[in-house]
């Protein structure tokens, strides 16, 4: 077993893998959706909105359905974020109209929602297609993207790969493989339920439950981050325009966003917002590719006094302490995400503030570490409070909440508890349960206090840092100081 503390210890900050419930705004404002069922059957479950007019700019308010995924939205440290809502904001604020957000995690609720007509615009990383056009009419195209085959598997494995496509049933991919004309389009597609979002999808495809999947390529570079293995077996359309659905019944809605996007689209801000979210697979790679640590003349960083002074003075092993800031920022004091968490410990600005430390001051070395220490304190000791855990699964759990916030651990334990599994022990157990977290059908659950989470996220933040840990464990003298 590894030995985390000196005596006792603990850990930090919150990730873009977990949504905690955001704070209600003038502007934003989520809601859970009610959904019924659709019944599944040989034609398509679109249905057209209820022919009750909106007047969203009498009532100075859009509503929005939007997909829960990191492409289109989520929400980190109370705050949303996703390219499409980020771009959905940058119109609403030049309008001055607020938003409400109802979080959607599949096309079949999707679906649901179209027909319940109380929208007014759908977010989604939607494939124009003639098929969705029809009864919730497009946006031009807010940004392209390559429509591709991913897929897990060897050319060995796959065979024959005109047998291996599989495609979302009634997604935009479907719809656009049942109209384009093109020789990739009109392969013998077999249908993955509709139940599924993309990211639940891709996540099956990286464990070989599914031989492949189309999609577009945009997520698919996110999704591979969190999944190295998934590969691209074939691009079948290069850059396919991705829009926004409107209800045809939001009374000029389309059309005025239409005129706003023709003439932002060359904007600075827009320019930004499309680089940032491009930007953040490349981050998202580099915070989870796992990398032997390098030691040099007994020292793992030029930060190891620092470390060393904190961790002692919360009574942690330093060297964990340091395998947290390997995963978090590499030993990059100046790194800030692209949801602003800052320095070598990738603190948020509002823990900063919590523990009165100015957020300016993030990008150095001494304030970042002796903020993250203190916050990773606090986290431990909630779980010191429960005799029934040992030490290893405190840790553990400590970790997992520094990453994805202590209420989606607190939600696992329970959803473990229900489900027959261990609320006590992380590894295939609350760890398991956190991963479903992902799903309806468990975050919506009347147990669950904190909503989605993209759990297999937090998984592996937990796995790279114990590699790291045991690595410096092994190669370190006890002392931390260099060998004669």
């Amino acid at each position: 077993m590894l030995s985390f503390v000196a005596k006792s210890i603990p850990f930090l900050i919150l990730c873009w893998a977990c949504s905690q419930e955001p704070k209600v705004t003038k502007v934003q404002q989520i809601e859970k959706l009610e959904v019924t069922a659709v019944k599944d059957s040989l034609f398509s479950p679109l249905k057209k909105p209820t022919c009750s007019p909106r007047f969203p700019f009498k009532a100075n308010r859009i509503r929005a359905l939007a997909m829960h995924s990191i492409n289109s939205y989520f929400v980190y440290d109370g705050q949303e974020h996703g390219l499409e809502y980020d771009l959905l904001m940058l119109y609403a604020k030049k309008k001055d109209l607020a938003v409400e957000i109802v979080t959607i995690d599949s096309y079949k609720h999707l679906y649901d929602s179209i027909a319940s007509g109380n929208f007014d615009i759908i977010l989604g990383s939607l494939l124009q297609n003639e098929g969705m056009d029809s009864i919730t009419p497009f946006s031009e195209a807010i940004y392209y993207s390559d429509i591709i085959l991913a897929t897990a598997k060897s050319k060995e494995e796959l065979g024959n790969l005109e047998s291996f496509y599989h495609v979302i049933h009634f997604s935009p991919a479907d719809f656009w493989s049942s109209e384009d004309s093109t020789e990739e389009a009109q392969k013998d597609y077999k249908k993955i339920p509709y139940d599924l979002n993309k990211e639940l999808a891709l996540e099956k495809v990286a464990n070989k439950e599914y031989p492949s999947l189309v999609i577009d390529k945009h997520e698919f570079r996110i999704m591979k981050a969190y999944f190295p293995q998934l590969k691209e077996a074939a691009v079948l359309k290069k850059n396919h325009p991705i829009a926004f659905a409107f209800n045809p019944h939001s009374k000029d809605l389309k059309g005025d966003f239409n005129t706003w996007l023709k003439n932002h689209k060359q904007t600075s801000d827009f320019a930004w917002t499309i680089k940032k979210y491009d930007d953040f697979a490349a981050h998202i790679g580099d915070k989870f590719k796992y990398e032997i640590p390098s030691i040099w003349e007994g020292k793992i960083s030029q930060y190891d006094p620092l470390i060393k002074q904190y961790a002692a003075q919360y009574n942690f092993d330093w060297k964990l302490v340091a395998a947290l800031i390997n995963q978090e920022s590499k030993f990059n004091h100046k790194l800030i995400s692209p949801v602003g968490a800052k320095g070598l410990m990738q603190v948020m600005p509002s823990t900063a503030k919590e523990y009165h430390t100015n957020p300016k001051l993030l990008l150095t070395s001494q304030p970042n570490i002796k903020v993250g220490t203190k916050y990773l304190h606090w986290l431990y000791q909630q779980f010191d409070k429960d005799p029934s855990l040992d030490e290893d699964n405190k840790m553990k759990f400590t970790l997992a909440a520094y990453n994805g916030g202590i209420g989606h651990i607190h939600d696992a334990r329970a959803l473990a508890a229900k489900y027959n599994l261990n609320p006590n022990v992380w590894d295939d157990n609350v760890e398991l349960m956190l991963t479903r977290k992902s799903h309806h059908q468990y975050y919506r659950d009347a147990i669950v206090k904190h909503g989605h989470c993209r759990g297999w996220e937090t998984r592996l933040y937990v796995k790279n840092i114990l590699l790291y840990y045991q690595h410096y464990q092994n190669f370190l003298p006890e002392s931390g100081e260099q060998t004669s």
